[in-house]
C-alpha cells in the first residue's frame, strides 16, 4: 500500500493542493481554487473537496485502485499533511498581528525603532565570556509584566549577548509565564547571532504571529477532521524544510517567505535539476532562486521583511512585484506601469458579477482620458473595517459594494458625484475593500493564452486603457507584454549580476543599464554596426500558473534552456510535500583566559579544562539536543551531520624593515561547531 501525502499551499491568489504518491514520488491528485479573503477555510475546504472529486469522480470516498467497485481510498495511507502559507509575511508586511510586550535585559536605552509599543529595559545583561555585566532585576521584570498582561497577548524577552548565556532570558521567561499565562518567546532561541537589534526584532515579530499561525492552523485541522484526516500536520519554513505543527506555533517567524521556499523545492521535485535559475510567477510577486547542487542559495544574513531585517533562515530569494494580478495603469500623461499593487482581474470579477458587464460597456473611454482615475476599477467588498471611523461617503460606497461590486463610475452616478473625487482610497488601506482593474491575466485572455473568465470584460477594460495611451487594442496588449518580458529578464539577469544573497541590480535606476538590456531584448535586434546579446549559461526552471504564457518568449530572448515542468501551476503544493525536517544546533568553543575553555550552547554555558575534551562534550550534547529538536519538529530516521571549523591566528615575526618574516607561533581563536539533524517529515 502507497503511503501519501497531502500538500496544501495558501497564496494571496489560488490555494493549490496535491495528493502526492510518497514512494513513487508521483501527484495523484491536483487542485487549484482561488483564495478566500480573509477567511481562509472555504478555499481549503473547497481545495480539498476538489482533491478529492478528482481521485473518485464522487466527492467524498476517493478511489484509487481500478474494476467495478472502485475501493473507498484508506484515509489511513496519508502519512502527512503539509501546509506553506504567505501568512506570516503578508501579516509582517500588513502589521497585523497580536500586541507584543517586550523585556529587554542589560541595555540602558531601547533600540531607535521596535515593532512594538509596549517594551521595558532592566538590569542584567553578559559579557562576550558568557559572564553576568549584572545580576537581571527579576523584580523590575515582574512589575512589567504585570503593567503589560492586560494591554498584550504574548511577550518576548531578549538579553544583551544572550547566546553566550541564556540563563537570565529563561528565567525571566518563566516568571512571565507563571505570572501571566500568555506565551513567551526567547530571543536566543530564534538565533544564534550576536546581533542584539535583529535578535530582538526577530522576537517580537515571532510573538506576534503566534495568534494567527495558531488560528490558521486550527482551521487547516478543522477542516481536516471533518474529511477524516488525521495525519499529523507539518508548515513549510523559510529554508524549505518543514516542522510540526507545534514547532510552528511556537516559531512561526520561521514561516516567512514559506510559499515561495515551497515553489523552490517543488520545482527541484518536478525537475531533478541541480544547477537552475528558479522563478516562480504567481498572482502578486514574480520569485527568483539560484540552485547549487540541488540546493537553494540561502540569506546568511537572514530574511528582510516588511522593512524588518530578521535572523530567521530562508532561501535567498529576490522578489519584483509582478504577478498575473499585477495592476497594469496609464495615467494621464500615457505612461503605462505594471505593479505591484495587486488587484482581483476584471475578467474574473465580471465572471462571477455578470451584472459588470453592462456597467463596463456604458463607460465612454474618450470622455476620461484625462481622468488620473479609472472609471472601470471596480470596488469588491471584503469586509468591515475595524476601529476606522467612516465619513458618509464612505459609508455610502461600502453600502453600495457589500450587496455586489461596482465600477467607480456606477458608484459615481449613484452619488451623484464625480468618480475621480470619491473617497475610496481609505477603504482600500483597510481591508474593507479591494479593487478589480485590468491585470496581466486580462491580457492573457485578449491573446488566447489562458481565458477561463470573461473575456470581453477584459478586452472593455483594455479598451480604456488603449485609448489613454494613445494605441489600439492589439498595439497596447504588445507593449504591455514587451513591459512584462522587461520587468521579468531585469530581475533575472539583476540577480545573476549582483551576485548578492537576494539582491539584485536595479536596472529601472540605471539609464545605462536599462538601454542595453533593452536592446538585448529587443525582438528584432536588427542594428547596422552592432548587436547585442545575452546567454544563460544556467536552465531557467519556471512554475508558476502564467508560465507557458511569457516564458518561452523570454527564454528565446534571454537563449536560456526552459524547463517549465508537468504540474509546474502547483509546483509549490509539490514543494511542500516533498521536503525535509532539518534542525541546527550552533556551539561556540572559546579560550577562557589561560583557564581553560568556555562552550556557548543554546541549553547553556559550560566550562572545561582542555580543548578536545570542550568539543566532545559540546558534540555529545549537541547532538542530544538536536535530535530532540528535530524530533519535536516531527522528523524520523534522522541522520546527523557535524561540521567543526577551528579558527587560528598565525603570527608571524617582523623582520627589520618591518615586513612579515618567519612563523612565530599560532593563536587560537575559536572553534564553532555546526551539528544538523535531517530527517523524514513523516514516520
Amino acid at each position: 500500500m502507497a503511503n501519501l501525502a497531502l500538500g496544501i499551499d495558501t497564496g494571496g491568489t489560488f490555494t493549490d493542493g496535491v495528493l502526492f504518491d510518497l514512494d513513487r514520488k508521483e501527484i495523484l491528485a491536483k487542485s487549484k481554487v482561488l483564495t478566500s479573503r480573509p477567511d481562509l477555510t472555504p478555499a481549503i475546504e473547497a481545495c480539498l473537496a476538489h482533491l478529492m472529486e478528482s481521485c473518485s469522480g464522487k466527492g467524498r470516498a476517493p478511489a484509487l485502485g481500478a474494476g467495478a467497485a472502485e475501493p473507498a481510498l484508506d484515509l489511513s495511507r496519508i502519512k502527512m499533511v503539509a501546509l506553506s502559507t504567505t501568512l506570516a509575511t503578508n501579516a509582517i508586511v500588513e502589521g497585523r498581528g497580536a500586541e507584543v510586550g517586550l523585556i529587554m535585559i542589560g541595555f540602558n536605552e531601547p533600540p531607535p525603532e521596535l515593532p512594538t509599543a509596549h517594551y521595558v529595559t532592566i538590569k542584567g545583561g553578559c559579557d562576550l565570556k558568557g559572564e553576568y555585566r549584572e545580576e537581571v532585576d527579576l523584580e523590575a521584570a515582574v512589575a512589567a509584566a504585570e503593567t503589560m498582561k492586560g494591554q498584550v497577548e504574548a511577550f518576548a524577552v531578549s538579553g544583551y549577548l544572550s547566546v553566550r548565556n541564556p540563563a537570565q532570558e529563561l528565567a525571566v521567561a518563566a516568571l512571565i509565564r507563571e505570572l501571566t499565562g500568555r506565551p513567551v518567546v526567547c530571543a536566543h532561541q530564534l538565533s544564534s547571532d550576536l546581533g542584539f537589534y535583529e535578535r530582538t526584532v526577530t522576537a517580537v515579530l515571532n510573538a506576534r504571529l503566534i495568534p494567527l499561525i495558531t488560528d490558521l492552523i486550527a482551521a487547516v485541522k478543522k477542516s481536516l477532521e471533518r474529511w477524516g484526516i488525521g495525519a499529523p500536520l507539518m508548515v513549510v519554513k523559510g529554508d524549505g524544510s518543514l516542522i510540526s505543527e507545534r514547532k510552528a506555533r511556537e516559531r512561526p517567524i520561521e514561516t516567512i517567505l514559506s510559499g515561495p521556499a515551497a515553489s523552490i523545492i517543488g520545482a527541484l521535485a518536478l525537475t531533478g535539476a541541480k544547477e537552475a535559475i528558479v522563478v516562480d510567477m504567481g498572482g502578486t510577486t514574480t520569485d527568483l532562486a539560484v540552485l547549487r547542487n540541488g540546493r537553494p542559495a540561502m540569506s546568511s544574513s537572514g530574511a528582510r521583511v516588511g522593512g524588518w531585517l530578521t535572523r530567521v533562515r530562508a532561501a535567498a530569494i529576490t522578489t519584483t512585484g509582478l504577478g498575473g494580478d499585477s495592476l497594469i495603469h496609464v495615467d494621464r500623461k500615457g505612461r503605462l506601469s505594471i505593479g505591484p499593487q495587486r488587484v482581483f482581474p476584471l475578467s474574473g470579477i465580471a465572471a462571477q458579477h455578470p451584472h459588470l458587464l453592462a456597467e463596463l460597456s456604458s463607460i465612454k473611454e474618450y470622455e476620461y482620458a484625462l481622468s488620473e482615475i479609472l472609471p472601470s476599477m471596480v470596488l469588491v467588498y471584503i469586509k468591515e473595517p475595524r476601529n476606522v471611523p467612516l465619513s458618509d461617503d464612505e459609508e455610502k460606497i461600502l453600502s453600495l459594494v457589500k450587496e455586489q461590486p461596482h465600477t467607480l463610475h456606477h458608484i459615481g452616478l449613484q452619488m451623484q458625484r464625480d468618480f475621480d473625487l470619491l473617497p475610496w482610497q481609505r477603504l482600500v488601506r483597510s481591508g474593507a475593500v479591494l479593487p478589480a482593474s485590468v491585470t496581466p491575466t486580462d491580457i492573457l485572455h485578449l491573446t488566447g493564452a489562458y481565458a477561463p473568465w470573461d473575456g470581453e470584460a477584459a478586452r472593455l477594460g483594455v479598451k480604456i486603457l488603449a485609448r489613454r495611451y494613445n494605441a489600439g487594442i492589439g498595439q497596447f496588449v504588445e507593449e504591455v507584454l514587451e513591459k512584462i518580458y522587461f520587468q521579468i529578464a531585469a530581475l533575472i539577469i539583476g540577480r545573476l549580476l549582483s551576485g548578492g544573497e537576494g539582491e539584485r541590480i536595479d536596472f529601472r535606476k540605471d539609464e545605462t543599464g536599462c538601454f542595453f538590456l533593452q536592446e538585448i531584448l529587443r525582438p528584432d535586434k536588427g542594428r547596422e554596426a552592432v548587436e547585442f546579446s545575452a546567454r544563460l549559461n544556467l536552465p531557467l526552471v519556471v512554475v508558476g500558473a502564467p508560465a507557458g504564457a511569457y516564458f518561452p518568449e523570454i527564454a528565446r530572448r534571454l537563449q536560456a534552456e526552459l524547463l517549465i515542468p508537468p504540474s509546474a501551476e502547483v509546483a509549490n503544493a509539490v514543494g511542500t510535500v516533498s521536503g525535509q525536517t532539518v534542525e541546527r544546533a550552533f556551539i561556540l568553543v572559546r579560550p577562557d583566559g589561560e583557564e581553560g575553555f568556555i562552550v556557548h550552547a543554546p541549553w547553556g554555558r559550560e566550562r572545561a579544562s582542555h580543548l578536545e575534551e570542550a568539543v566532545a562534550r559540546a558534540i555529545q550534547e549537541g547532538k542530544e539536543y538536536v535530535r530532540a529538536q528535530a524530533a519535536a519538529a516531527g522528523a524520523s530516521e534522522m541522520e546527523l551531520l557535524v561540521e567543526r571549523q577551528d579558527r587560528i591566528a598565525n603570527l608571524r615575526r617582523l623582520d627589520g624593515s618591518g615586513e612579515e618574516g618567519s612563523l612565530e607561533h599560532k593563536l587560537f581563536i575559536e572553534t564553532v561547531i555546526e551539528i544538523t539533524a535531517v530527517g523524514r517529515p513523516w514516520g
